[in-house]
């Protein structure tokens, strides 16, 4: 919610942050970002160079905290402030900074954004909005998503900088032992530039064998730093590991659709040769990000996508493993074993599991006398998990080892 009346002092107070190091931490992959007491700074030009650092940071800190909660409650207005402040405030202009402080204790975190604008009326602008004039010349949701968020919201400095003050639910624990040093094998990903440090994070997503790495590289001759994160996704088998670079590489080189990418395969790391890593960085799935857009017209837009996608995959000439023998019966014996798995422990006792096999009984008793269609390349295991949307505003497809040629009913 919007205070403009809530200072600095006071928000510090509340996340018991008065005697942080005066020594702030500048880069994510520093050991001292897993402190229980943190005082981090960045600086960047706006949203697309500074949520990613940030997102990544607060989604370890804050793991304990349902993503229900997190995402509207400080994640999505950190990432509308962020805009608002190189967009409006310095007016897109690539020579204008913003400079993000961040303190964070157990009791929760204070995150102040300044740019180098102008600023703004900040009374008058919410006084509008809350009788609900037009408050603001560009027309938008950041506002509207400020004020709807559980978190404290003031300005300081005319409205150049804005305070943004999260408590959790619970009390954080005392230590954040999510952050371990970075693997060896690192260097790979070097392309002659230097590797300063690195740093593995959780997945953002909390389910699944991913994890994200923070890496610091440096360029020898021109001394400049760039972070970067990737993902890493650790299969159980050599085989399911090697399925899914081979099938994502491939994918990725065709281009097959604008509207939803693939993530660039990196590598396969020599020394796990179970982990594949890709040049992405998720920090929603589909059903997470639908939820939080709360319009019909965001899940068609979305539905248009995903079907735009598949149609592009179903027609395009990317070659694929075929489908073996026998495969397609014995690949929807699972998934319907899979979903009654999944219906027995939302609705034991119901005749919903009854209907459901109703339903997958009729359509292939009616495809049973059918001429089978023609095989295509296809995603092969679509779930919620297998659409993500990326810190740069992008949706990606995911999860390939399940890609090859068969019937196209099976991404249906």
């Amino acid at each position: 919610m919007i205070d403009p009346d809530r200072t600095r002092t006071d928000l510090l107070a509340e996340i018991e942050a008065q005697n942080l190091p005066t020594d702030p931490v500048r880069d994510i992959t520093d050991p001292r970002i897993a402190n229980t007491d943190v005082h981090l700074r960045l600086r960047g030009h706006g949203r697309d160079d500074l949520f990613p650092l940030l997102e990544i940071v607060l989604s370890d800190r804050f793991t304990t905290v349902s993503r229900a909660h997190l995402l509207p409650d400080l994640l999505i207005p950190l990432r509308n402030a962020l805009g608002n402040a190189s967009k409006h405030g310095n007016g897109g202009d690539p020579a204008k900074a913003v400079v993000v402080e961040m303190a964070a204790t157990c009791k929760g975190a204070l995150i102040a954004i300044t740019d180098e604008g102008s600023g703004f009326d900040v009374a008058r602008t919410l006084q509008r909005f809350r009788e609900q004039q037009a408050y603001f010349a560009n027309h938008g949701c950041g506002f509207r998503n400020l004020d709807r968020a559980m978190s404290t919201v003031s300005y300081e400095h005319g409205g150049r900088t804005i305070l943004l003050c999260y408590r959790p639910p619970e009390r954080l624990p005392q230590s954040f032992s999510s952050c371990p040093p970075g693997p060896p094998w690192l260097p790979e990903f070097s392309n002659g530039r230097c590797l300063i440090s690195c740093r593995v994070y959780p997945s953002a997503m909390r389910a699944g064998r991913e994890r994200r790495y923070a890496v610091r590289f440096g360029g020898e001759e021109s001394g400049e730093v760039d972070t970067r994160i990737l993902t890493g996704r650790l299969h159980a088998t050599e085989a399911s590991a090697r399925a899914d670079f081979e099938a994502a590489r491939r994918l990725y080189d065709a281009r097959i659709s604008k509207r939803v990418r693939t993530p660039r395969p990196v590598t396969r790391a020599t020394i796990e040769p179970r982990l594949v890593f890709y040049d992405f960085n998720p920090w929603m799935n589909l059903r997470e990000y639908l939820t939080h857009r709360r319009s019909l017209r965001s899940v068609r837009h979305a539905s248009e996508r995903i079907g735009q996608t598949l149609a592009a995959l179903h027609k395009s000439q990317v070659v694929l493993p075929g489908m073996e023998p026998n495969e397609s019966g014995a690949t929807l014996d699972m998934r319907i074993a899979r979903a009654q798995a999944r219906l027995q422990t939302v609705a034991p006792g119901s005749d919903l599991i009854e209907r459901f096999n109703d339903c997958v009984q009729q359509p292939g008793e009616r495809c049973a006398s059918l001429t089978p269609r023609k095989e295509c390349p296809i995603h092969g295991a679509l779930e919620w998990d297998c659409i993500l949307y990326g810190v740069d505003g992008d949706f990606y497809l995911y999860r390939f080892e399940e890609c090859r040629r068969s019937d196209p009913g099976f991404d249906l």
